[in-house]
Parts: structure tokens; C-alpha cells; sequence
């Protein structure tokens, strides 16, 4: 009977284990989807905004730029193709299809628009790209956008309801066995065995009652005589601590989904800035970060801001290749230095300074592209983990910058 009870227990913990899994999968459908459409649409508005200059000004080099979105850059495409790899239902792909192919029309009146600006006719092109026709498109273009991103959220959340009802159901029962095997223990104990049991079994049933996720100290430890007992405790023990790491690991999740959300919100790379470095400084334990991004020609990083340094540095250019910082963007791959040089950066505060004892040099890349390169240094060793924690935020921290970079071309 026994031994029925703890491969139910296992299953159940298997399934929550599963479910808890899928609930930070759905988390990041989430994310990524939303981001994504965003990208879409701001595909749309940078062709829009090209077009419109255009026809006001008259300068070539927004025609430029509107064919390079178009036939080289195409964030448009590669966002639709990406929401089909993420999972979206049928109706969710009919609704953004149907966002490209409105896009798609809206481009030939804006071909048409550049068609006679390059003729001299810019009153012509003013028309066709500020007319009611054209608006109207637009409108519908952001309507399709939104119903897309209004049903993804709301699919989502009621996937991540229904998983997490089953994830908690399933660690409930998985408790509640555990229950049922110490109080059928603590039966066969007093009918079979000494009074001498008894004792040490009521205990440790009074701990596994006093037992939560989070009392990360299970108290347990007391039971190492080598009974019987003491085995049934261990193995509670082991469980117990296998959900508060489960718990921790949600945790940090959330909170990585949490930081992308507020990255994603930044309007200049200095904000950027700031929340990146404001939250790692809490998150990693670091007490210096700068933050380097790819200038336009791709030859050296420009030092836009950080935690730690002083104002005057803000601004330099490191090539590629030069020092530590340049190098991991050569190679396009992290540096570790466990024992930092004494001449390499001081981190300061009030009551002096000292040398860090680690620094973790990250590059930002996405879609194979360098488009920045974090700098960090803290007076402990950054373990596995918090390299893991560092390269989720370094994709977040690369897609805010890729969408600030848009907008710069916008405005």
C-alpha cells in the first residue's frame, strides 16, 4: 500500500513539475507574440512615416530607406514567420495575414506616392499618403494588430489559468499522499513496533503539517538515527526541497518576464539604461554595469550609460577588438574573468573603493546581429544561474534596442 502511495506522490510531483513548465512556456508565447506584433506594426509605421517625409520634403534618402525596410530589412516578414513558429491558433495567423496583406496593399499606394515624388509631383504624393483612403487602410491595418494581440492575451491567460489549476491540484495531491503514507507509518508503527517509534513519528508528522514553500528550512534535520523513521524523513525532506526550488525558479521567471516588460517600455537608450542596470544591480548583485551599443557602421560600440561610473566616461567608443569589452563583441561571445586585474576598473562608493572580484562581459545579439555589449562586475563569483538569469535579459535588453532604433528612424 505503501508503495502505491509513493508512485502516486512521484506522478503528482512529475505533473506539477510539468505543468509549472508549461505555465512559464505560455508566459513566454506571451511575451515573445506581443513583441512581435509590435514589430509588425512598427514595420508598417516606418514604411508609413518614409513615405510621408517623403512627400513632404522630397529628400531621396527616405526612398532609400523605404525600399531597404521593404526588400532587405522586412521585420514585417520575419515577424509573421516567427508568430507562425510560436504556436498561433488558426484564427490568431488569419488576423495577422490578414495585417500583412492590408500592409502589403498599403504599399503599393505608397509606391504609387514615391512614383510621383520622383516625378516632381510631391503635391500628388501629399494626397495619396495623407488622404482618407490611405488613413482608412492604416486604421484598419492597427485594428487587425490589436484584435490579434487582444486574443492572444486572452487565449493565453486562460491557458496559464487552466495549467496552473492543474499544477496546484496536482501538488496538493501529491501532499496529501505524502500525508496519508507518514499517518499509515505512524499506524504501522504503534501497532507494530515500539512504543519507542511512536514518539519520533508524531513529530515528524507535526513537521511535515508545519511544512510551506516558503519555509525554506524544513526541520527535518533532527531525524539521522538510521530508522525507518528517519528514511521516511529524508525523503520528505528531499521533496520539500525539490518545491522550493521549483517555487525559486518560478520566481526568478517571473521576474525575468517582469524586467522584459519594463525594458520593452523604455523610450531612449538612457531609460533603457537605467531600468536594465537599476534592476540587475538588485537581481544579480552586481555594483558596476555598462551598457555599449553597436553604432550604425558596425565598427565600434559607443558607451551609452551605466551603474558605477562616472558621467565623463558616457559617450566614449571602444573599437572592435580592443580591450575586453571589444573583444567579446568580435567573438560574439561572453568573457568571464574570475580574478579581476588591479588596474582594470575601481567600483567606488562613499566609504572608498575597491577592485571587483568577477567580471561578466555579455554580448547583446539578435537574429545573429551584435547590437550592443553589457558590462558587469560584483565582489562575488557569478555562478551558472546567474550567467542563465544574464542571458535571458541580454535577448530582452537586444529587442528593446532593436526597437529603439526603429523609433530613432522614425522620429
Amino acid at each position: 500500500m505503501l508503495s502505491f502511495l509513493a508512485i502516486i506522490t512521484f506522478i503528482s510531483l512529475l505533473l506539477a513539475h510539468h505543468y509549472r513548465n508549461v505555465q512559464l512556456r505560455f508566459f513566454d508565447v506571451q511575451l515573445k507574440s506581443l513583441g512581435l506584433s509590435h514589430q509588425l506594426s512598427e514595420g508598417s509605421d516606418l514604411l508609413s512615416n518614409m513615405v510621408r517625409t517623403f512627400a513632404a520634403t522630397g529628400d531621396p534618402i527616405y526612398d532609400e530607406l523605404f525600399t531597404q525596410e521593404v526588400n532587405v530589412t522586412r521585420s514585417r516578414d520575419k515577424a509573421v514567420l516567427e508568430l507562425r513558429k510560436l504556436g498561433a491558433t488558426t484564427n490568431e495567423l488569419a488576423l495577422i495575414e490578414k495585417a500583412k496583406l492590408s500592409s502589403d496593399e498599403l504599399i503599393k499606394l505608397e509606391n504609387q506616392a514615391f512614383k510621383a515624388g520622383r516625378s516632381g509631383n510631391l503635391e500628388l504624393a501629399r494626397q495619396l499618403v495623407f488622404g482618407a483612403s490611405y488613413l482608412n487602410e492604416k486604421a484598419k491595418i492597427m485594428g487587425q494588430i490589436n484584435e490579434f494581440q487582444k486574443n492572444i492575451e486572452l487565449r493565453l491567460a486562460e491557458q496559464v489559468k487552466q495549467v496552473k489549476l492543474r499544477a496546484n491540484i496536482s501538488s496538493i495531491l501529491a501532499f496529501v499522499m505524502v500525508f496519508v503514507m507518514i499517518v499509515m507509518g505512524l499506524i504501522a508503527q504503534i501497532l507494530f513496533y515500539s512504543r519507542k517509534v511512536v514518539g519520533p513519528l508524531v513529530r515528524l508528522n507535526d513537521a511535515v503539517l508545519d511544512l510551506s514553500i516558503q519555509k525554506r528550512d524544513a526541520g527535518l534535520d533532527v531525524f539521522n538515527d538510521g530508522s525507518e523513521v528517519s528514511i521516511l524523513a529524508k525523503a520528505i525532506k528531499d521533496f520539500h526541497w525539490s518545491a522550493v526550488l521549483d517555487s525559486d525558479l518560478q520566481q526568478i521567471r517571473m521576474r525575468i518576464a517582469e524586467i522584459t516588460i519594463e525594458l520593452y517600455s523604455a523610450h531612449d537608450l538612457q531609460e533603457l539604461t537605467q531600468i536594465a542596470m537599476a534592476n540587475m544591480s538588485v537581481f544579480l548583485g552586481v555594483h558596476y554595469g555598462l551598457l555599449y551599443v553597436t553604432e550604425k557602421n558596425g565598427q565600434y560600440l559607443k558607451l551609452v550609460g551605466g551603474y558605477g561610473l562616472p558621467i565623463e566616461d558616457i559617450g566614449r567608443n571602444i573599437h572592435f577588438g580592443e580591450g575586453l569589452v571589444g573583444q567579446c563583441a568580435t567573438n560574439k561571445a561572453p568573457i568571464q574573468i574570475n580574478k579581476a586585474p588591479e588596474n582594470y576598473i575601481k567600483i567606488v562608493s562613499a566609504t572608498g573603493s575597491a577592485s571587483p572580484v568577477c567580471i561578466l562581459i555579455q554580448p547583446l545579439i539578435l537574429n545573429q546581429t551584435l547590437l550592443g555589449v553589457i558590462e558587469l562586475a560584483a565582489f562575488r563569483q557569478f555562478n551558472e544561474n546567474d550567467k542563465l538569469i544574464l542571458s535571458e535579459l541580454s535577448l530582452a535588453l537586444a529587442m528593446s534596442i532593436e526597437l529603439l532604433s526603429h523609433r530613432e528612424i522614425l522620429f
